[in-house]
């Protein structure tokens, strides 16, 4: 196997990864390459962060790559499970892998959380991992999909290949999604080369290589061996993904103000503008744009000054051509904080502008 997949789109992550259903031969069926697989999720601050290729957060294109990855697995008995760090968190435990299963625990996985002052101990994952999946008996993969932050803790390189000499039968593969600067880079570069049989997936070759996807598919999950019966029948059709559903909050992350401060800064329009987009394409949807302070000064005074605030934004989406019946902006002061005012980072993110979908 190849032990480094240099890539350039999240797309071809995608289509690469997640065809593990390869179409078996008249005379051939496919077996498993590996007897247990685990997927290890890093849902740190920075996970939730825009990943500016996929107009996404680096979450939705992780959880994205997952799901597509669960409609395409081949069911040959494995055992697999889901786990998150940053905070170590066990979505499903290990067990017999069924497709439905996986999907129901990857919808419980957060789309969003609070970024600021979410840690990364990667290493503390890595090892807590090693607790949970301890006396696995045959071939292990362990996917961990990350960005490659680690700013709390020890060597998650370390943590690593504390596992591999432990159990020589277990794999990393690296789903990297957008590294976060040069060290998360490093940091996933080198857990890929642990061993022969770990590598790092970051896939824009893959896109439209079918030959590579499945090569691909075929050195890690599965291979063909002969048969001499019949041919095994086609795999089901793909499941029909539902209609979405309606919109019922919108979430606008990093909309802060300076102290005593109303006016919008320059970086922060981008993500006003993904609100536009929301807006324009939900042509029904009334909101509430609702403005907050921290608690410093008085409550008249703030509570004024909340009100400018979400002014300020339901202006700025006026102008790009939102009609304003469709909003209200109101003020709360230094109502409802979502952080600690006892703090110059909590007092930044209670400074705030949210909106709030009528029904």
């Amino acid at each position: 196997m190849r032990r480094t997949v240099r890539t350039r789109y999240m797309v071809g992550l995608v289509v690469a990864l997640l065809t593990f259903m390869v179409g078996a031969s008249a005379e051939a069926k496919l077996v498993p390459k590996v007897d247990n697989f685990v997927i290890l999720l890093d849902q740190s601050g920075s996970m939730y962060m825009q990943y500016e290729a996929m107009k996404q957060t680096r979450m939705s294109v992780a959880k994205a790559v997952l799901s597509e990855m669960n409609n395409q697995i081949c069911q040959l008995g494995y055992k697999g499970g889901i786990y998150l760090f940053a905070p170590f968190q066990q979505v499903l435990p290990l067990g017999v892998y069924d497709r439905a299963k996986f999907a129901a625990a990857l919808k419980t996985v957060k789309d969003d959380q609070e970024i600021f002052g979410r840690q990364t101990p990667m290493e503390k994952g890595i090892n807590d991992l090693g607790a949970a999946v301890a006396g696995l008996q045959g071939k292990t993969v362990i996917i961990i999909v990350t960005d490659g932050g680690a700013n709390v803790g020890g060597d998650p390189v370390q943590a690593a290949k504390a596992i591999a000499a432990k159990a020589p039968q277990v794999c990393f593969i690296v789903l990297s999604v957008d590294p976060e600067g040069k060290t998360g880079k490093e940091i996933t570069e080198q857990i890929a080369k642990i061993n022969n049989c770990s590598t790092l997936v970051d896939a824009r070759q893959f896109a439209g290589n079918k030959a590579a996807q499945e090569k691909f598919v075929k050195d890690v999950f599965c291979e063909d061996v002969p048969e001499p019966v019949a041919a095994p029948p086609p795999p089901p059709p793909p499941p029909v993904a539902p209609p979405p559903p309606p919109v019922k909050k919108i979430v606008l992350r990093g909309i802060n103000f300076d102290f005593d401060k109303a006016n919008i800064k320059p970086e922060f329009t981008p993500v006003l503008d993904e609100g536009v987009d929301i807006l324009k394409s939900n042509p029904d949807v009334k909101v509430v744009i609702k403005g907050y302070t921290d608690s410093t000064g008085k409550e008249a005074y703030n509570q004024k000054l909340s009100e400018r605030r979400a002014q300020s934004v339901l202006d700025y989406f006026a102008k790009k051509g939102i009609d304003k019946n469709r909003m209200q902006a109101v003020g709360y002061g230094m109502k409802d904080p979502i952080a600690n005012n006892k703090t110059k980072d909590g007092r930044a993110l209670n400074r705030r502008v949210e909106l709030q979908v009528v029904q």
